[in-house]
């Protein structure tokens, strides 16, 4: 499977990140892209795309089960489905913990209206490491209380008319903002006719930061950012293996194959071929010192 872009496609420099992966809100760059840059989170098998799962470095992507990649439909292995039904206050809580535990990962269709034939799909990345994208979550999250027999409380969150806000300022895009969407429905079951339920839908809204890019040097400062920004945002052990089990219990697919490892040197190292190079002969990299002339040499926030 191809994981290249359109040459047609238009595109913009790729914006700067903040002094550090916490300071970035919102991220948007095309599925190919983060595939290519990803892969050790990404495993690409023919028509299957596998999802790193379990606590450490990754991504929590939100989805319905299937993607296009490249005009070719997918499956998404260890995802989380886009609408959660729950049955107690403690799967609902469990489920808190894991989205709070990685940034989301939601999909989106693109038009480009001149220069393309077919769509492009956009992966949008939720910080939830931020403060303030962690607390607007956390925040309406917590207002859940348990709900009495024959109640259901419904808590959407969107990044529709963000991400299209966004998308209208670009010349040649049009979005619908389908797949920006995530339900979760905490419910007891009854059968009184008489059933209550309380729906709330929370808008997501953050300053988006474009990571599409075309160079080797920008896909490299791009890698090493996604690189930061999915590292763990929670200790490991500190939600137990039986709360995580609730959880994964709710994901999409599973699969046992080993996943592929992707290396990025930085741009003034010497470049060798990934194939040909073992952990021990990677460079080394003076983290502050190259996160700095990555901060310098991108663009601005996009509001």
């Amino acid at each position: 499977m191809s994981t290249s872009l359109p040459d047609s496609a238009v595109r913009d420099p790729p914006p700067p990140a903040s002094p550090s992966a916490t300071s970035c809100e919102l991220a948007l760059l095309p599925l190919e892209l983060l595939l290519s840059l990803q892969r050790a989170q990404f495993l690409v098998v023919e028509n299957n795309i596998e999802i790193r799962k379990g606590p450490g470095a990754g991504y929590n992507v939100i989805s319905n089960g299937q993607v296009k990649v490249d005009g070719q439909q997918c499956n998404l292995l260890n995802c989380i489905p886009r609408k959660i039904t729950l049955a107690s206050l403690k799967e609902y809580r469990s489920l808190q913990e894991t989205i709070l535990s990685k940034p989301m990962v939601l999909f989106t269709s693109v038009k480009l209206t001149e220069g393309c034939k077919k769509d492009m799909i956009y992966a949008v990345i939720v910080n939830t490491r931020h403060p303030r994208m962690r607390k607007e979550i956390e925040d309406s999250m917590n207002k859940v209380t348990a709900p009495g027999t024959g109640t259901t409380y419904v808590l959407q969150f969107t990044l529709q008319k963000t991400v299209q806000s966004f998308f209208s300022l670009k010349e040649g895009y049009k979005i619908h903002g389908l797949g920006l969407d995530f339900t979760c429905e905490l419910k007891y079951d009854s059968f009184d006719v008489s059933h209550l339920s309380t729906s709330k839908t929370k808008e997501l809204n953050g300053k988006i930061m474009d990571l599409s890019c075309i160079t080797e040097d920008e896909k490299c400062k791009v890698k090493f950012f996604l690189d930061k920004l999915g590292e763990p945002n929670i200790q490991i052990g500190s939600v137990s293996e039986q709360d995580l089990g609730a959880v994964s219990s709710l994901c999409v697919g599973s699969s046992g194959k080993e996943v592929f490892s992707s290396t990025c040197t930085p741009p003034d190292a010497k470049r060798t071929p990934v194939k040909k190079m073992s952990s021990t002969q990677l460079p080394a990299v003076n983290e502050k010192s190259y996160l700095l002339q990555f901060t310098q040499n991108l663009p601005k926030y996009i509001e």
